[in-house]
């Protein structure tokens, strides 16, 4: 379960829209606790994938970028729970690309769709511990 306040999935939806029609990543920040992924912060971050035709489909973090996302965090008492992006013109489902890059399971990895610059729904999903495909976790506004 991931835990998202709504002032948070707010600033997904608003990143996801000005990064169209690219799509957009960042980091979930907060703490795991009972088993659920509960977001207090996020950390949006520029999409450095190096073929740009390429970025409406594909999302690249630079691990500069996430290190010192993470750093900050950690000076914050926060982990990274996940990692989100978009999908600029197609549904919030996990996709074959998406599994084939996915690493951490535990982690959120929310997907939020956005249709002609606008931002629709988001739906949040785990890696299986084999690593074999996704799971959809639920998603709780809350705070």
């Amino acid at each position: 379960m991931l835990q998202l306040p709504e002032h948070l999935h707010a600033q997904i939806k608003a990143h996801a829209a000005a990064s169209y029609p690219y799509e957009g990543c960042g980091l979930l920040l907060g703490v795991v606790e009972n088993g659920r992924n509960q977001a207090l912060a996020v950390h949006p971050l520029r999409n450095t994938w190096p073929e740009e035709a390429e970025r409406r489909v594909r999302f690249r973090i630079d691990p500069n970028d996430w290190r010192d996302a993470e750093l900050a965090a950690l000076a914050d008492g926060l982990d990274i729970i996940g990692i989100f992006h978009s999908h600029p013109d197609h549904l919030p489902i996990a996709s074959p690309r998406d599994l084939a890059w996915a690493s951490w399971p535990g982690f959120s990895y929310l997907i939020t769709e956005v249709r002609q610059g606008r931002p629709l729904d988001s739906r949040s999903w785990q890696l299986a511990p084999d690593r074999s495909g996704f799971v959809e976790e639920g998603i709780e506004n809350w705070r």
